[in-house]
């Protein structure tokens, strides 16, 4: 192989390592799965270094030093795309296709088909709604969490494609959830604002954040440990501000 085709498994390999990151696999998972597919094609020392923000690699191809780096701005959980690519990279350490042909297998592999923004508001209603009767709202409460819980996810989308990022977020959701859990039932559509506002915020709480931490702290990963469990509590704080701010606007009492 040349040069750039030991460049262009190092950076595959980085691909594939940061979709598995963005998609929520463990750090030890996408540690190793670089690893394997850099020593597949003949890279000695590879030294990979993974976290919830970034990912260095590090491999010796023929003599040459290959170093590369993967920035991280956000993180997901898609459990068909960490399936997909457990099982491409696999194949790509059992069969080390062509360099060339690795971009075009990782695209493969990630193109699956995503919900519509439709559902996604319908999958935020009936969440919200359910979580409202689970903590003892009545029916008129889960009708208006359910209402609330669709349209915080097309204000959602609004405030990301205007460049805000996960704290603004989850602060203005948060506060949207409040305001509209307070009028709403001062007007009569619902009884109880403290079940309404409680059931909205459930999808807005960081808890894959916190299991990804623990599942870091376990696998003896401390620094990604911290980070996620870090994250998790200052979005939870931020989601609180919100709400309670909201209330307070509003001349409420937040429960």
């Amino acid at each position: 192989m040349t040069q750039n085709d030991f460049g262009l498994v190092m950076s595959a390999a980085l691909d594939m390592g940061k979709i598995l990151l963005v998609a929520g696999a463990e750090i030890y998972r996408t540690e190793d799965t670089i690893k394997r597919i850099v020593s597949a094609y003949g890279g000695a020392g590879a030294q990979i270094n993974a976290v919830p923000s970034h990912i260095i690699a590090n491999a010796v191809f023929e003599g040459r030093e290959y170093t590369l780096m993967r920035r991280i701005k956000y993180t997901d959980t898609d459990v068909e795309i960490l399936d997909r690519l457990n099982a491409l990279s696999r194949r790509i350490c059992a069969e080390t296709p062509a360099p060339k042909a690795l971009a075009g297998m990782i695209k493969q592999a990630t193109d699956v088909k995503k919900y519509t923004a439709v559902q996604m508001s319908f999958i935020y209603a009936f969440v919200s709604a359910a979580f409202t009767l689970f903590f003892a709202g009545g029916p008129a409460d889960a009708a208006v969490s359910a209402f609330t819980g669709g349209t915080l996810y097309w204000l959602m989308q609004l405030i990301k494609r205007t460049g805000g990022n996960r704290v603004f977020v989850d602060l203005l959701g948060s506060a949207y959830s409040a305001f509209m859990a307070v009028t709403l039932t001062r007007i009569g559509i619902g009884y109880d604002a403290d079940k309404v506002i409680i059931g909205v915020v459930m999808v807005l709480i960081p808890g894959i954040e916190m299991l990804n931490g623990s599942r870091d702290f376990i696998a003896g990963d401390i620094q990604a440990g911290l980070m996620h469990l870090a994250e998790a509590l200052f979005l939870a704080i931020i989601i609180a501000v919100g709400a309670a701010g909201m209330f307070a606007l509003m001349g409420t009492k937040a429960v």
